[in-house]
């Protein structure tokens, strides 16, 4: 695996938020003392969700892409489900979400589950915290041999951020996929979007 790229959703599409105080809890399930734990699969109540528009509600609505966002969560259309099955029945758990202006079209919220430990910190630049926690990783360098082929990973610094491989980012662009975002650094100014 040559380069790794960070993976978010393009501004450039609609993003989420839930439609109840409770729909929103469970979509923040990353978010320490703002939403409710993340639950397993199988007792999974589906969250409706609605798109923002801003806090007074202002701004228009956006096309819906294979690729919105939920804040830090990634959601990936049935289309995405189906063109990366392979992908994603090996490194994630897809929790299914609805949302309102797409009624009868089935979203997930992707949970990555492979974690690797396999940050070089010495050659990446980094932010952290007062107790000496990886914060923010602006570069990345990971350490060789150490990403074992995997297609979608995260580190165990933060559970809702994403890396994918090239092969991810290839496969996406080949499926005809709508707003992924691959970053090579975090302050990427201008991410390749699909």
């Amino acid at each position: 695996m040559n380069e790794v790229f960070l993976w978010r959703s393009s501004d450039k599409y609609a993003g989420y938020h839930g439609k109840t105080k409770e729909d929103d809890r469970k979509v923040a399930w990353n978010v320490l003392g703002v939403g409710d734990p993340l639950p397993p699969l199988s007792e999974w109540k589906t969250p409706l969700l609605t798109q923002y528009l801003g806090e007074k509600g202002k701004r228009r609505p956006r096309k819906i892409g294979d690729s919105p966002s939920v804040g830090a969560p990634t959601l990936i259309s049935q289309k995405a489900a189906d063109a990366l099955r392979d992908i994603w029945e090996r490194h994630a758990i897809l929790y299914p979400v609805c949302l309102d202006d797409a009624p009868g079209v089935m979203y997930y919220m992707v949970i990555v589950k492979t974690v690797l430990d396999c940050l070089d910190e010495s050659a990446s630049r980094v932010a952290k915290d007062h107790k000496g926690r990886i914060r923010t990783i602006y570069d990345w360098v990971f350490k060789d041999g150490c990403l074992d082929d995997s297609d979608l990973f995260r580190l165990p610094y933060n559970e809702a951020i994403y890396y994918v491989s090239e092969r991810f980012k290839a496969r996406a662009i080949e499926a005809g996929l709508k707003g992924f975002v691959f970053k090579t650094h975090f302050w990427e100014r201008n991410p390749f979007t699909s």
